[in-house]
This record gives structure tokens, C-alpha cells and sequence, in this order.
């Protein structure tokens, strides 16, 4: 099965310095997206829109998708829905601005769309977007969503959660096809879990800009604790091998294109 690529497009360092580390990163995300001939989604963080409004467009001219990360990457479990409304209101214009597009797609930092975050949705739909990429239906992270379906659904007020791809290993559903995960786990089992996955499923894998900086000396991210800081650089070894890997055995439509071709 082909696999949707996304980029959860934003500066660990919270800085968003103009010509930052992440703004070159994301530069060579998009030569690999033309290496391998296809389109993503940019999962976009709200200050990007003007620390580094160039980079918005280019991604938008090269022919992908620009959708929405948060303003500042704060997992909804730390969000009021105030400044939620607000912040995200403001962002979904100046994106748009900058694309000549509807922002139509919203992933929660960390997937963080849970029972406790669920009143984002109603905010999200009033402001026209259409889809999630926010929940993981495992509970083998502190923000999972154990219970939901493995497939696309639609929530009540009809937007469309196209949840992370997870793979049964004893008593844990495994996401296989991203970030760390993806990075950590066997070659072969990736390639085996993804060709048995059932045909209703969307199949979609993420990276971060970050992950493609191999020469980034070792550094604490917010929020992240030193384990996972510490296997995350590691992984920066393999991460680009492994992605090129996966997008080289095919590639998807970007979220809005399904989006599209569903209605």
C-alpha cells in the first residue's frame, strides 16, 4: 500500500529564528519530496507564518499542502480553548494569506486530541477546517486514544480523523509508520506490517525537519524527556534512509486530496 507523507513542519528550539536550523531542514524535506516524486503535508506551526513566511509560500508553490500544527506547539491537554480559538483563528489567516489556499487540516502537537481535548473539534469545524491527524489509537503514549478506529471516521460534527497508523504486537498497538517508531523498529517488520494493513485503512507516515539534521549537536527538547531526546538524535543516523526507504515504494495524495476525492 502507498503511504501519505507528512511533516509536522516546527523549531524544537521554540526560537524560530528567520534562517534557523528548521527552515534549512525543511528546504531539504522538500528535494527529497522531489527525489522521489511526490506531494505532502505540511503540518504547519502557526509562528512560522511570520518568522519565516517564505518558507510557507515555497512549500505552498512546489505544490503541497500546508495544514495547521498549533500556534506554538502546546499540547491541547495544556491549551484553554480561549487562547486555542484565538491563536488558531489568527494563524488559519495568515497561512492562507501566504498560500492563496484554504487551511483545511489540523494535527494536535503530539497527538494530543484525547477524551479530555475533544471541545477542540467543535472550534476547529467552525473555523472551515475539515479533517484531524490527532489521535493514536493506542494507549502506548501518555496522549493515546485507545478505542478509536484504526480506519478513517468522522467525528459528530462531520470532520474526518484520519488517525495514525498502529499494528497489534501482543497487548500493544505499535505505531510503526513514523517518527521514532519508524526509526527504531526493524526494516522488515515496517515493510511487513505496512503490506498486511487492510485496504479501508490510510495509510500516512510523519517526520520533523529536525530528524534530517545530522549535525545538530545534542540539545534537551521542551516537553521531551532526555530518553527520548536522546534516542530521537541517535535515530537522526537512519531517519532520511528510512523515509526515502518508505516513500520510494510509493506514495499517496495528501490529505486534502483524499479529503477531496471523498466528497
Amino acid at each position: 500500500m502507498s503511504v501519505t507523507f507528512t511533516v509536522d513542519l516546527e523549531d524544537p528550539t521554540e526560537i524560530y529564528d528567520p534562517n534557523g536550523r528548521y527552515v534549512i531542514m525543511a528546504e531539504r524535506l522538500l528535494d527529497l519530496c522531489d527525489e522521489v516524486k511526490c506531494k505532502a503535508t505540511f503540518f504547519t506551526i502557526g509562528r512560522i507564518a511570520s518568522s519565516a513566511p517564505a518558507l510557507v509560500r515555497k512549500i505552498a508553490e512546489r505544490g503541497h499542502e500546508i495544514a495547521y500544527h498549533s500556534h506554538n506547539h502546546v499540547p491541547l491537554t495544556e491549551e484553554s480553548p480561549e487562547r486555542f480559538a484565538t491563536e488558531s483563528r489568527a494563524d488559519k489567516a495568515a497561512l492562507e494569506q501566504l498560500t492563496g489556499k484554504p487551511i483545511i487540516g489540523f494535527r494536535a502537537p503530539r497527538f494530543s486530541l484525547t477524551p479530555s481535548t475533544l471541545w477542540s473539534l467543535d472550534i476547529l469545524a467552525d473555523m472551515g477546517f475539515r479533517y484531524s491527524s490527532s489521535i493514536m489509537p493506542t494507549a502506548i503514549s501518555m496522549y493515546g486514544f485507545p478505542g478509536k478506529p484504526r480506519e478513517p471516521f468522522a467525528w459528530p460534527n462531520g470532520m474526518i480523523e484520519f488517525p495514525l497508523p498502529v499494528k497489534t504486537l501482543g497487548p500493544l498497538a505499535v505505531p510503526y509508520l513514523g517518527g521514532i517508531y519508524l526509526y527504531t523498529l526493524p526494516s522488515a517488520l515496517t515493510k511487513r506490517w505496512k503490506e498486511s494493513a487492510p485496504l479501508n485503512e490510510v495509510l500516512w507516515t510523519y517526520t520533523h525537519p529536525y530528524d534530517f539534521d545530522k549535525d545538530e549537536p545534542f540539545s534537551l527538547m521542551p516537553g521531551v524527556s532526555a530518553i527520548a531526546c536522546a534516542i530521537l538524535w541517535t535515530a537522526r543516523k537512519v531517519a532520511e534512509k528510512k523515509i526515502r526507504r518508505l516513500l520510494e515504494t510509493g506514495t499517496a495524495p495528501t490529505f486534502a486530496e483524499i479529503i477531496t476525492k471523498r466528497i
